[in-house]
C-alpha cells in the first residue's frame, strides 16, 4: 500500500493507474490491445517493485515512460522481470519485446510524453515462391488430387492448398469457411477477410472463382467430412473439421493452430514418403504463411498490370459484397440476381418441353445460364434463400443439379 510520502515523492506510481484506465476505456481499443496495456502495466508494476527503479523513474511519468521506458525494455530483455520462471533468454527480437514497446510508446502518446520505448526491427519475411514455384504447385495439387485420398488428413490438406492458391486467405479466415460459403455447384467460395490491424466487426466478403482442381479435391473431402462429422452434436457447419488426430475431437471445427499444425504434419508426411523411394517430390512450402504471402504476390502483381492498363487481370473475387455500401443499392442488385433465377427456370422448363431431349444444345444452354444464374444469386444471399426461390418458381428437387447443385454439397447442407 503507498504511503503519503509514496505519492510526494512519486507521483508516477500514483498516476499510472488512471493513465492505464483511460487508454482501456479508449472505444478504439480492441480486447485484445486491452489485455496487452493490463499486461505492461504489470510488467511496469514489477519494476516499480525495484527501490533502484522506483527512486530514479517514478517521479513523474515523463521520467517512466522516457528513460523509465528504455530501462524497462532493456530489463525485460535480460529477463529481470519475468513473471514465470523461464530461464532461457529467447533469441533474436521477439514479438513480446515488439509488443510491449507499442503498448509503451501508446501510454507515452496518451501522457503528452516522449517515449523512451526501444524501437525493436521487424523480421525479415521468410522467402516465398518464384512464379515457376507456384506452377509446379498446382501440377503436384492436380497430381495429388487424381488419387482421390481416403486419408482424411491429406484430403483436407489438399482442399486448404486448393483454396489458397485460388483465392489468398488467411489462415483463420479458412477456418472461418463454412459449408454455406461453398456454391451450389462449388465454383466458388466466399472468403470473409478479416485482415490485421483492422477493428471493426465489418469485413468484406469476396466470392473467389475456385479452380477446376480444387473443386475435385472439394468433392473428395465432402463424403470424409460427412463420415467425420456423423454422431456429432451441435454445429455441423463448418467447411474444416478435425479428423481426431491428437487432442482435437473427431468432427468438432479445426481450429487456426490445428489448420496449421496439421498443414506442416501433412508437408512433412508427402516430403517423407517420396524420399523414401528416392524421388522428388511436391515442394511445397513449409509454412501455411508463406505459401499465401506467394499467390499474395502473384496477386498484386495482376493488380499493378491492372492500373498500368497492361492487360485485364483473371486473378480477382467474382463478387464483393461491402457492408458499408449503401442497402437499398445492394437490395436493388439481389433482386435483379434473383429475378434473373426465376426467368432462367423458366427459360429451362421451356427449352425441355420443346426440345424433348436432354442433350439438345437449347436444353444444355438453358442449363449454363440457370446454373450460372443460381450461383449469382447464392453470392448475394444464401442456400437457404436461393433454394426456396428454385421451389418456388417450380424447379423439382430432382432437377436441383440443372441449377448446379452437388449432391454432397446438399447432403452436407442437410446435415448441418
Amino acid at each position: 500500500m503507498s504511503t503519503s510520502t509514496d505519492e510526494d515523492r512519486y507521483p508516477a506510481v500514483e498516476e499510472l493507474p488512471a493513465l492505464v484506465q483511460k487508454v482501456l476505456d479508449d472505444p478504439d481499443t480492441t480486447n485484445s490491445v486491452a489485455d496487452h496495456v493490463r499486461w505492461v502495466h504489470r510488467t511496469i508494476c514489477k519494476a516499480l517493485e525495484r527501490e533502484d527503479y522506483k527512486e530514479r523513474y517514478g517521479t513523474s511519468l515523463r521520467e517512466l515512460l522516457g528513460p523509465g521506458a528504455t530501462a524497462l525494455c532493456e530489463l525485460t530483455d535480460n529477463g529481470e522481470l519475468r513473471l514465470r520462471g523461464y530461464k532461457n533468454n529467447p533469441k533474436g527480437v521477439t514479438t513480446s519485446q515488439r509488443r510491449r514497446s507499442s503498448i509503451l510508446r501508446r501510454l507515452a502518446r496518451e501522457a503528452g510524453v516522449p517515449s523512451g520505448a526501444i524501437s525493436y526491427p521487424k523480421p525479415p519475411r521468410k522467402p516465398t515462391m518464384p512464379a515457376w514455384a507456384r506452377s509446379q504447385l498446382h501440377n503436384g495439387l492436380k497430381a495429388q488430387v487424381e488419387k482421390q485420398p481416403s486419408d482424411p488428413g491429406l484430403a483436407r490438406m489438399l482442399v486448404v492448398v486448393g483454396l489458397v492458391l485460388d483465392a489468398a486467405p488467411r489462415t483463420g479466415e479458412l477456418c472461418t469457411c463454412g459449408i454455406a460459403d461453398l456454391a451450389p455447384d462449388l465454383s466458388w467460395v466466399k472468403i470473409i477477410r478479416n485482415p490485421q490491424a483492422i477493428t471493426s466487426d465489418l469485413h468484406l466478403t469476396e466470392v473467389w472463382p475456385v479452380s477446376p482442381i480444387t473443386q475435385a479435391a472439394l468433392e473428395n473431402w465432402l463424403p470424409i467430412r460427412a463420415q467425420l462429422i456423423a454422431g456429432l452434436q451441435g454445429s455441423k457447419n463448418a467447411l474444416l473439421v478435425s479428423h481426431g488426430h491428437g487432442a482435437y475431437r473427431r468432427g468438432t471445427p479445426l481450429g487456426r493452430k490445428g489448420l496449421i499444425e496439421s498443414y506442416v504434419a501433412q508437408v512433412g508426411e508427402l516430403k517423407g514418403a517420396v524420399t523414401g523411394v528416392g524421388g522428388k517430390g511436391w515442394e511445397l512450402p513449409e509454412g501455411l504463411e508463406q505459401l499465401r504471402l506467394g499467390v499474395q504476390e502473384q496477386r498484386s502483381a495482376y493488380t499493378a498490370e491492372q492500373a498500368a492498363g497492361a492487360k485485364t487481370p483473371h486473378w480477382g473475387p467474382a463478387v464483393v459484397l461491402n457492408p458499408l455500401l449503401p442497402e437499398d443499392v445492394e437490395k436493388k442488385k439481389t433482386a435483379a440476381a434473383m429475378a434473373k433465377v426465376v426467368q432462367a427456370v423458366d427459360a429451362f422448363h421451356a427449352a425441355r418441353a420443346s426440345a424433348g431431349d436432354e442433350t439438345d444444345p437449347t436444353v444444355l444452354r438453358a442449363r449454363r445460364t440457370l446454373r450460372e444464374a443460381t450461383r449469382a444469386a447464392w453470392a448475394r444471399t444464401d442456400h437457404t434463400a436461393t433454394l426456396k426461390l428454385l421451389h418456388q418458381a417450380k424447379l423439382a428437387n430432382d432437377d436441383l443439379a440443372a441449377a448446379g447443385y452437388k449432391e454432397p454439397l446438399l447432403d452436407a447442407l442437410e446435415r448441418s
